[in-house]
């Protein structure tokens, strides 16, 4: 394949996975620390981005093989399907990037159990939330059981159920509220009740394994 037709491909294809991720062009300069018309001119071929700076640096923002950019594979192996899941990596990463904290160990020991404390209940809130989302939303086959636990409608009945899967997460983010709240008039009490809460979580999991 001649230089230029590859860059085409290139370009083409960089340009397509940007468009399905619903990424913007400056979002991919920033990832390859180059300027967005940088980037323009990448996705139209008009400049050489077939060295392996480049593609490489195409790749891992737009998480697709170097392969598939030069056309010798129609394969993504992709582990990224949507924007999101690239900015709770971008967050999750940013977040990693600041420890260890600069601050006196008990600040930073509140602030890890607090990060910790909101991730696990999270994940617990995701299996619930599944859950519910399967079994209690615009569910038909509960009219039986609507009847016999003598709810009104269906309607009511997964509504019910629903809130009752997640409101484990409801209850732990007002509890989270109050003790950051209490933080600033009593670190210590604040303390205390995030490592009570937080061993309860872990406490919880533990049982599950």
């Amino acid at each position: 394949m001649k230089d230029k037709e590859l860059c085409k491909l290139i370009g083409s294809r960089a340009k397509q996975r940007r468009v399905e991720l619903g990424l913007n062009q400056n979002y991919i300069a920033e990832k390859m620390g180059v300027a967005t018309s940088t980037i323009v001119r990448y996705e139209a071929g008009t400049i050489d981005n077939t060295k392996k700076l480049v593609l490489e640096g195409l790749s891992e923002a737009l998480h697709v093989s170097v392969e598939w950019l030069k056309g010798e594979t129609e394969e993504y192996q992709t582990d990224i399907t949507d924007k999101r899941e690239l900015f709770i990596r971008d967050v999750m990463s940013s977040i990693l990037a600041k420890l260890p904290y600069d601050m006196e160990q008990p600040e930073s020991d509140f602030s890890k159990d607090l990060l910790l404390l909101m991730l696990r209940e999270y994940e617990l809130f995701v299996d619930s939330f599944q859950f519910a989302c399967k079994n209690f939303k615009d569910n038909a086959e509960s009219a039986t059981l609507t009847q016999t636990m003598g709810f009104e409608s269906s309607k009511e009945y997964n509504e019910i159920m629903f809130l009752r899967e997640i409101t484990h997460t409801i209850n732990m983010f007002n509890d989270i509220g109050d003790i950051v709240r209490l933080y600033s008039k009593n670190p210590g009490t604040a303390t205390t009740r995030l490592a009570t809460l937080l061993s309860m979580i872990l406490e919880e999991e533990s049982k599950l394994v």
